[in-house]
């Protein structure tokens, strides 16, 4: 993925109709992401919206000064991330990132959920934004990067400079940590459980039951 839109950044910055189909394919392919990264800043949805548009507005007008083989996601996180502080402060508001429960990927409503689960699944992601603050600094920026980005264990490596498996290996120990602050009940493991399944590339997760602030969590994945 990392070499397509490489591909694709070279083809924008030779502008022309190649270069704007190419820029509306990358616009394409990770305007969510962008999404998501503003939305840390920006809780109006409508304003963040506005604010994507000015992101890619920006990428469009500096596509040329963006050197090949460095990390285009970090240089993307990067505008971002200054596009969404730069309006904060013109409106006199305190820059802050703050993780909220519907930016997590996996609280989003299923068709065999029951009101009380969807409700109850809502309130866990609030726990795990509410605790993320417990992590050391390296194992938070993984789990937002992973789960509420909703990055590839590719991705997540480019932004940070690591390797796919260390990315996964320090997912999975993040996760374990995350377990051992979350509340106790069985919808906490679950859901502990269910993120390091997507941690573990779509493999069944198995071993002991991850147990939130008990024993630490034994997980194999094969």
């Amino acid at each position: 993925m990392t070499d397509i839109l490489e591909a694709l950044v070279g083809r924008a910055a030779a502008g022309g109709e190649d270069g704007a189909d190419a820029m509306a394919a990358l616009y394409d392919e990770l305007n969510d992401t962008v999404y998501h990264w503003v939305r840390r800043y920006i809780r109006d949805g409508h304003v963040a919206e506005d604010l994507c548009q000015e992101v890619w507005l920006k990428v469009a007008q500096n596509i040329g000064k963006y050197r090949a083989g460095t990390s285009l996601l970090a240089w993307l996180r990067t505008i971002t991330k200054n596009t969404a502080l730069d309006y904060l402060r013109s409106v006199q508001r305190r820059p802050a990132e703050v993780l909220y429960a519907d930016h997590l990927e996996l609280d989003r409503p299923r068709f065999d959920q029951s009101p009380e689960e969807h409700a109850e699944r809502r309130a866990l992601a609030q726990a795990v934004a509410a605790r993320m603050h417990k992590l050391r600094p390296v194992q938070r920026e993984v789990l937002i990067l992973r789960f509420f980005d909703g990055l590839t264990p590719g991705q997540t490596a480019e932004i940070m400079g690591k390797t796919d498996g260390a990315v996964r290996t320090l997912t999975v120990r993040a996760l374990r940590k995350l377990a051992e602050v979350m509340p106790e009940g069985e919808s906490s493991s679950q859901l502990i459980e269910e993120l390091l399944t997507a941690a573990g590339g779509r493999k069944r997760v198995v071993g002991t039951r991850v147990e939130t602030r008990e024993a630490r969590a034994h997980v194999a994945t094969r």
